[in-house]
């Protein structure tokens, strides 16, 4: 028999026990879309994860810290950190074993790693800025390599990124709503918090920058009360704005960049006017020129972030991974949860094999003499095991292609009905980053369920089909 006549018969077959056939693939009907719908929520789940991780800021950059800066008591040593007093090592490393400075070395080593996008020491600073009546007396400055802002995601709002002018400078989208007027007692009171706007306009208006002390609280500089200094008094820095990027995360919407350069010559202005001043701000206690406050590496995709970050901390640094462990601990939660709604569905699929096997045995006692005349005329005992073994392949395909548009249907009811009908779950599992979007169907899911109901009818038909070509000939053709 050729492979048209096996595909034609089992077509015919199947229509010839329409009730049966349909009661079957009903079965494989609603144990598929079960399956897919409950895989569908927990994909859901782990997106909305995904997306609140993003928001936060892009899992696929590293903040790898210097593990010589003090913090108190503590010092960084590898992934971690100990106590460090006046006589040593409190545990961890042995005194004697300083870990490795973060300097212009370490930066080319990372570059040096495998699947790394982009590194970027990092340098910060914080300064008094005025704008006409307004004034910032804490404005965060962090310099960065120009070249890499475009690599590390950062887009534009207006204007162009780092131009290489004297004091360029980018602003985060949020830094002008740190600019108040000190002379307005009642300023807090005429905020529109809801719909902030930034009072200065960094593109066309003057802006200057000091690290004299009380500069951005908009007392004259040298003024009373804010320190006394014996030395020449600094001269404001006038910044080039270039530009202002879009909003991003809290890390880069409250800062401006500069280039790393620049900032590094204010850093050493501010410690010669401060240690004359005797005061500091913070940023201004790292003496080594060539030693960063932190480097930013950009993997070149997720799925190589922990490594990266392992290799880093093999050199004796300090990693910030509190992204990665949260993502992979939503994502282990996020599995298991998958795991449990699959195996529920699950359950209707097995119900669903059991019903194919059963179909399949009924469909054997009923057609013994055909199978015994079919033996007799010559088809080989092969062709028979293929007949009954598609028929069952067609039920689980038919069963699995019908449970996937009824799951797609499911799945826009719940997405466009779901966030209001569920209510907190709704805005637990939708609310989260990914609006009202309680279920996700990729196709690689309905491409598995198709290929699995598939498998699903294949097995529960082998042993029904071993039966059948098994079946003496003589002795089915005798059978009434």
């Amino acid at each position: 028999m050729s492979s048209l006549d096996i595909i034609s018969m089992s077509f015919r077959n199947l229509l010839k026990r329409k009730l049966r056939t349909f009661l079957t693939i009903t079965g494989v009907v609603i144990g598929t879309a079960a399956i897919i719908v409950m895989i569908s929520l927990g994909l859901a789940v782990n997106a909305a994860f995904e997306d609140t991780i993003m928001q936060m800021g892009d899992i696929r950059v590293l903040t790898v810290r210097d593990p010589n800066a003090g913090m108190g008591g503590m010092r960084f040593v590898g992934g971690g950190s100990v106590i460090v007093s006046e006589a040593g090592t409190g545990s961890g490393r042995a005194s004697s074993e300083m870990p490795p400075e973060l300097d212009d070395d370490a930066v080319a080593a990372f570059n040096r790693l495998p699947n790394v996008q982009a590194v970027s020491p990092i340098v910060e600073i914080q300064l008094g800025a005025a704008s006409g009546r307004y004034t910032n007396p804490w404005m965060r400055i962090r310099g960065v390599v120009p070249g890499t802002m475009e690599a590390f995601g950062y887009t534009l709002a207006e204007g162009q990124f780092l131009s290489g002018n004297p004091n360029s400078i980018v602003f985060g989208s949020e830094v002008g709503f740190n600019f108040t007027n000190p002379n307005d007692p009642n300023w807090w009171n005429n905020v529109d918090w809801d719909n902030r706007v930034s009072p200065v306009d960094f593109m066309n208006d003057r802006l200057e920058l000091s690290f004299e002390t009380g500069f951005g609280w908009g007392n004259a500089m040298g003024g009373q009360g804010q320190g006394t200094n014996t030395g020449p008094r600094p001269r404001p820095i006038r910044p080039h704005v270039d530009g202002i990027l879009e909003s991003r995360d809290w890390n880069v919407d409250s800062v401006a960049f500069m280039d790393i350069d620049d900032v590094l010559r204010i850093r050493r202005e501010q410690q010669r006017y401060q240690n004359n001043e005797g005061q500091r701000q913070p940023g201004s206690n790292r003496n080594a020129p060539n030693v960063f406050d932190s480097v930013m590496v950009m993997a070149a995709n997720a799925n190589s972030v922990e490594a990266i970050r392992d290799e880093i901390v093999e050199m004796g640094f300090h990693v910030d991974s509190w992204f990665i462990d949260m993502l992979r601990s939503m994502q282990d939660m996020s599995r298991s949860l998958q795991l449990f709604l699959g195996a529920i569905g699950g359950v209707s699929l097995f119900v669903a094999a059991i019903g194919i096997t059963n179909t399949m045995i009924m469909a054997i006692y009923e057609r013994t003499r055909e199978i015994g005349i079919m033996k007799v005329i010559g088809a080989r005992i092969k062709d028979v095991k293929r007949l009954f073994l598609l028929e069952a392949i067609l039920i689980g395909f038919l069963g699995g292609a019908f449970g996937v548009l009824l799951s797609l249907g499911i799945s826009h009811l719940l997405n466009t009905f779901g966030g209001a009908a569920t209510g907190g779950i709704g805005g637990m599992i939708g609310g989260i980053g990914t609006g009202t979007q309680l279920s996700i169907i990729p196709m690689w899911l309905i491409a598995v369920a198709l290929g699995f109901s598939s498998l699903i009818g294949l097995a529960s038909g082998y042993l029904p089909a071993r039966r059948a070509m098994n079946l003496s000939a003589l002795a089915a053709i005798r059978m009434e």
